[in-house]
């Protein structure tokens, strides 16, 4: 009878653990693999903004209308429509650093490589500061790129504070629009999971 009680204990533990453990999963999952989602930035240098809006920038409508496992680079993190304001995320893992080297750039920690190759160094009066969403803070290649970010990028002798005062401004905040309508490509938002398949995820099943 104890042998019973004993193997029925730890069958309920194990049932009890593996239900705490899907619950926390749940809880906590990303979003599926296929979504869609938008930011805002802006990119000064020198006291200048950066013009964006150029064909060499924009990715072709299609490369939303895409399996997630076959994206490449350029479909993950773009732009569309010649709207350098606006930032489409088809994957959860992309970031700044990913953005701007498809836009044919380049970021680091100091540092920012220009399309034709000009290397810019902090030093001697220039410096890069990143205002996220209205904070000054550390550089951000390595940042994912979440929903309705809105990013100024600045290379030059700009203070901070003046780019808090001046500059942030020119960071449009019209990317939630773009989430709740479709896209060139027919993209319309993020894919909505039901629960079901949630629970699915949740529990590998």
């Amino acid at each position: 009878m104890d042998g019973r009680r004993r193997t029925g204990a730890f069958a309920a533990g194990v049932v009890l653990g593996a239900a705490a453990f899907g619950a926390v999963r749940f809880a906590a999952l990303p979003p599926p693999d296929q979504f869609h989602y938008h930011a805002n930035w802006a990119l000064w240098i020198d006291g200048s903004r950066v013009d964006l809006s150029g064909n060499e920038y924009m990715e072709a409508v299609t490369a939303c209308a895409v399996d997630a496992s076959q994206m490449t680079g350029e479909a993950r993190v773009h732009m569309h429509e010649n709207n350098p304001d606006v930032i489409h995320v088809h994957h959860g893992g992309a970031t700044w650093a990913h953005l701007l080297q498809n836009l044919g750039w380049g970021i680091g920690y100091g540092w920012i490589v220009t399309r034709d190759r000009t290397i810019l160094r902090e030093g001697e009066g220039a410096q890069l500061n990143f205002v996220l969403n209205g904070l000054v803070v550390p550089p951000v290649h390595d940042r994912v790129i979440r929903p309705g970010d809105r990013l100024l990028i600045s290379f030059g002798p700009e203070t901070p504070a003046t780019l808090l005062a001046e500059r942030f401004s020119t960071v449009a905040e019209n990317a939630p629009e773009y989430d709740m309508t479709s896209d060139p490509a027919g993209c319309g938002g993020a894919v909505e999971e039901t629960l079901g398949e949630r629970l699915r995820r949740a529990f590998w099943f």
